[in-house]
């Protein structure tokens, strides 16, 4: 089973940016996230956000580090619980690999979209 790559937008990283970041740093924010340069610069940003947790000096350093550790800063957003077995991966069964792809999947979608219906029926069912 493939890992769960998250389909994001723009408007996904404006939306996300509003709703968690105090905005009085918005400005400056939108500025170094129009200056970044990454391949999925949406889905990088967004995962820089998710790891800043609101923080905006925190999303800075993470935009930061965006040239050169972004897999890092993906992994840590997307996949935090695969990440921790990343070691002995190999030694879980098909199962527990797959519960650990629809855990990881079911925190970042509840993260993106935590008023989405959509999402909430996804994660229950």
């Amino acid at each position: 089973m493939e890992p769960f790559t998250p389909d994001v937008t723009e408007a996904d990283v404006e939306r996300v940016l509003q709703r968690d970041f105090p905005a009085e740093h918005l400005p400056e924010l939108r500025e170094l996230i129009r200056k970044t340069e990454v391949r999925e610069k949406d889905r990088v940003v967004l995962a820089c956000m998710k790891n800043a947790g609101g923080g905006a000096l925190k999303l800075k350093a993470n935009l930061n580090d965006t040239s050169g550790w972004y897999r890092e800063l993906l992994g840590e957003a997307e996949y935090p619980f695969y990440m921790k077995k990343i070691f002995r991966i190999d030694r879980l069964s098909e199962d527990e690999k797959a519960k650990i792809i629809e855990k990881d999947k079911n925190q970042y979608l509840t993260w993106l979209k935590p008023d989405d219906p959509h999402t909430k029926r996804q994660i229950r069912g």
